[in-house]
């Protein structure tokens, strides 16, 4: 490694309900949107960044090349390269650390990482179309499900599958239920402390010209930049071309965005937040499979959102006088059966910190995904934290999981979050499907 990667800015949009506040807006146009502001936030100029990454698990119908569609909406160049990226659950957070490794390996100095999802608009597909159902009846699948939500060993749902291990585990109902309610408290309080400005980029969302966002002006367009890496200096006839006008993407045209006077709605915090939520409310919810014991109330929702940071290299953030949020130290990855995916993030945290040769009592800030409320809890039990410990301002049961973009929330949160404590160090982890774990530390100060 040559270059420490360090955080110049994130943005996300709000976390909205399937069918919701944000149903009306594609995956890429809320990836698009958390491009957009993260670059805005972080003063650069737009046509220095050279690489996009973001992940995406409902690729289905989201049309070809889903990252470089929402970085060109975003105002991007030309120029830029790109990866669409699924690891599941993790895709956000594994942008971000395959960005970080671009720049630890001085293959790029600006890029910008980050997840995306909208579960409201993943559709539905008949399968074996493509050559003819010969006889009998089709069936039309649920690519949300079925390229989401099911375990492929077992066919089962992934909430199916934990409410088994949770049997196994003898994870209860009672400790699901109290994760949940502290998860939903916390975060409708940190909802009202006005916490997450500086996370959430609002939304105005338009009433009538459908899957648009209004905004005071449409993004220009970067400017070409040639790489530095390529030897020309752009001399060569390599770079020499000139496109022609009519094989050029009309960006006004294809934008999602819209200026003027356009009735819209302004969605500005988190819609699946519960303020109202009481154990005792909790305590009334059935199973979702029979005799087990995750509900809807101690279970994330499936949602839509997008979220991205700016990532640079310690050097281009100082000779340009950018003063960064924070650091991405390091990574570490776990796998296990694929049902068990409730462990993998403790597996995950464990192997980063005896990676770095730390302490559970060096890290200050923790930040789990709430797969399930099962997942958190099984995590600070096996590291031996108390759960109260985790997800200070909440969770995933309360904010919603947009699968492709979770990961990239929970890292720049804990970023926020170790600022206004004054700096330290913070771990972010993650379960996702397949039985997979990933978990990030991060440095400020």
């Amino acid at each position: 490694m040559h270059s420490k990667t360090v955080v110049l800015a994130t943005a996300r949009t709000p976390f909205g309900r399937l069918g919701g506040a944000l149903a009306s807006l594609a995956a890429t146009t809320l990836g698009g949107e958390a491009i957009r502001a993260a670059v805005e936030r972080s003063k650069i100029d737009s046509s220095e960044v050279e690489h996009v990454i973001m992940g995406q698990v409902l690729q289905g119908g989201a049309g070809q090349a889903p990252a470089r569609q929402a970085a060109y909406s975003a105002g991007l160049a030309k120029t830029i390269t790109f990866e669409t990226i699924n690891k599941v659950c993790a895709s956000g957070m594994i942008a971000i650390v395959f960005g970080s490794r671009m720049i630890n390996d001085d293959d790029a100095q600006v890029v910008v990482a980050g997840g995306m999802e909208s579960m409201s608009n993943a559709p539905y597909a008949a399968l074996q179309a493509r050559f003819g159902y010969r006889f009998g009846d089709g069936a039309l699948v649920d690519l949300m499900s079925y390229d989401g939500l099911i375990d492929p060993w077992s066919k089962l749902a992934m909430a199916a599958a934990q409410a088994k291990v949770n049997a196994d585990l003898k994870i209860t109902r009672d400790v699901q239920d109290e994760f949940a309610y502290y998860s939903q408290s916390r975060a409708a309080k940190a909802t009202a402390d006005g916490l997450f400005a500086s996370e959430i980029v609002p939304l105005r969302i338009a009433t009538k010209a459908k899957g648009k966002l209004v905004v005071d002006q449409l993004p220009v367009q970067a400017r070409p930049r040639v790489p530095v890496h390529a030897g020309s200096n752009g001399e060569s006839k390599v770079w020499g071309h000139q496109s022609a006008e009519s094989l050029v993407p009309d960006t006004k045209r294809s934008s999602p965005y819209v200026t003027g006077d356009v009735p819209h709605t302004v969605v500005d915090k988190d819609e699946p937040i519960r303020a109202d939520t009481t154990l005792e409310s909790l305590a009334k919810l059935p199973p979702l499979d029979k005799d087990g014991t995750v509900t809807a109330g101690n279970a994330p929702g499936v949602n839509d959102g997008a979220a991205a940071v700016v990532l640079a290299s310690e050097e281009y953030a100082r000779s340009h006088g950018y003063e960064p949020l924070g650091e991405i130290v390091d990574h570490a990855a776990a796998s296990w059966d694929p049902a068990y995916l409730a462990l993998t993030p403790a597996m995950a945290a464990q192997k980063l910190l005896d990676k770095r040769g730390l302490k559970i009592s060096d890290i200050h800030v923790w930040e789990v995904n709430e797969a399930f409320a099962a997942v958190a809890w099984s995590t600070a039990n096996r590291l031996g934290l108390d759960p109260r410990a985790l997800n200070a301002l909440g969770g995933a049961v309360a904010f919603g999981h947009p699968i492709g973009a979770s990961g990239a929330r929970i890292t720049a949160s804990v970023i926020h979050q170790l600022r206004r404590r004054g700096g330290g160090l913070g771990i972010a982890a993650i379960c996702s499907g397949g039985g997979q774990g990933d978990a990030i530390l991060v440095k400020v100060g």
